[in-house]
């Protein structure tokens, strides 16, 4: 005898959207280190792992974005989509450059190092995961001090602005940044790893789980992610950071480690706040910051947008 397939009835659907919302991020994440594992054993190379799991998280979160959104006021397109795309496409080359940069200038000299010591700089010896997390700190390093430089000198700020010039936070604000933003958050982020010559199997492990995690952490989905907040830079902690108000803004600079603001005093969060609705630079009413692709790539250079004291740091 046949049955109908049962549908989830009023009572069960919020237990399901709650469940959901504990097992998004470990679920997304946890997929993407799956894969990677997978991707390793095979012998891809990282910037592939890349790809595949930045195309895959991004494809999840834009579904999830719909079923278990955190801001309805978030989901509302606001003239925006065209303008992050062209990010995406465009911007983030630019710290395709940067690390291409890094790797090239910065790897021989690596090399002649550990020629010279008649030892390798990196510990390859050392389990797989040991070895992804050792390259996750060094890159977070140098990347956490330039982000906060970013916030306190001026003329970087006018550079960062643009990340921050959105007024709502969902998925694809993520690629929302500056090519020199980009440029210089890859030179100083990359050159590390690549001056200890970390090979391509921890490089792939970290990157697979950063890509998935830069994902969540911008989207506008409800994520439930309790005691993870204390050592990882969720969406919960990072929603702060976009917030109009400065101190709240100039804080919680990691990218995905929490570590260094704890470590340096940068860190704000409280998991009994609620983050501003209204996010972006100035208050909900203030439209000088360009919402066009191109006028967004000349903003740094234009003063008048800077003229106060929101513009300068």
């Amino acid at each position: 005898m046949l049955h109908r397939r049962s549908t989830p009835t009023p009572a069960r659907a919020p237990a399901l959207r709650s469940a959901l919302k504990v097992a998004a991020y470990p679920a997304v994440t946890g997929g993407a280190i799956a894969f990677a594992l997978f991707a390793i054993a095979r012998a891809w190379p990282a910037w592939l792992v890349g790809v595949v799991v930045v195309t895959a998280a991004s494809v999840a979160v834009e579904v999830l974005e719909r079923v278990i959104p955190y801001r309805a006021a978030w989901a509302r397109p606001r003239g925006d989509f065209r303008t992050d795309v062209l990010h995406w496409a465009l911007s983030n080359r630019a710290f395709d450059l940067g690390a291409f940069v890094a790797i090239t200038s910065m790897a021989p000299v690596g090399r002649a190092l550990a020629a010279r010591l008649g030892t390798d700089l990196w510990p390859r010896a050392w389990p797989l995961f040991a070895q992804a997390l050792l390259a996750l700190v060094l890159v977070e390093l140098p990347w956490y001090w330039i982000h906060r430089l970013e916030h306190r000198w001026a003329p970087l700020w006018r550079v960062h602005a643009v990340h921050h010039s959105s007024r709502r936070i969902y998925w694809w604000n993520l690629s929302r940044n500056h090519p020199l933003d980009n440029l210089i958050s890859a030179l100083a982020s990359t050159a590390p790893v690549a001056l200890l010559g970390a090979s391509d199997a921890p490089l792939a492990l970290m990157a697979a789980f950063t890509g998935a995690h830069a994902i969540l952490q911008h989207s506008n989905i409800d994520l439930r992610t309790g005691p993870l907040d204390v050592f990882l830079a969720t969406a919960r902690v990072h929603r702060f950071h976009h917030s109009p108000r400065r101190e709240e803004a100039d804080a919680n600079y990691g990218p995905t480690l929490t570590v260094f603001d704890w470590l340096f005093g940068s860190r704000r969060f409280s998991k009994d706040a609620e983050p501003p609705e209204d996010v972006g630079l100035g208050g909900p009413d203030d439209d000088r910051f360009p919402g066009g692709f191109v006028a967004q790539l000349r903003a740094p250079f234009d003063a008048r947008l800077f003229s106060d004291g929101e513009g300068e740091r």
